[in-house]
């Protein structure tokens, strides 16, 4: 792996660990609904520094545009939904099984994008599973 790939793959890993970490600390002082509201906040801020920095007009596509709000809508849900779970759980736990969420996204690679699979990563998906029996 290049130093090109390694930075921001790193740099995603903290973010999202702080992200599903976080929220363990709002929700002691706020409901769900409440911190979500929070949560896009700072996410139009981060949206607002980009339109800034690309001249405050992005590419428009009806597909890609429709896709892009899709994944807003589904990050926002999840992440709502793992709001509700990690009141009633420790982060560590709840943390590490929504942490899953990459099978979805191999078998959708699969079925859609005709991607394939290797033994090597079907064993990955063995592994984690078997993970998460334990956790349960």
């Amino acid at each position: 792996m290049n130093l090109a790939l390694i930075i921001p793959v790193v740099v995603t890993v903290f973010l999202w660990g702080f992200m599903v970490f976080l929220p363990k600390l709002a929700l002691s002082e706020l409901s769900p609904l409440s911190a979500i509201i929070y949560e896009i906040c700072g996410g139009l801020t981060i949206a607002l520094f980009v339109l800034f920095f690309i001249g405050g007009r992005p590419e428009f596509n009806l597909r890609g545009a429709t896709l892009a709000y899709g994944v807003g809508i589904c990050g926002f849900l999840g992440t709502l939904t793992y709001f509700y779970a990690i009141t009633k759980g420790s982060v560590s736990t709840i943390a590490t099984m929504t942490a899953m969420y990459p099978i979805v996204a191999i078998i959708c690679g699969v079925f859609f994008l005709n991607e394939t699979l290797t033994l090597k990563q079907v064993i990955g998906i063995g592994f984690s599973l078997f993970g998460l029996l334990l956790l349960v």
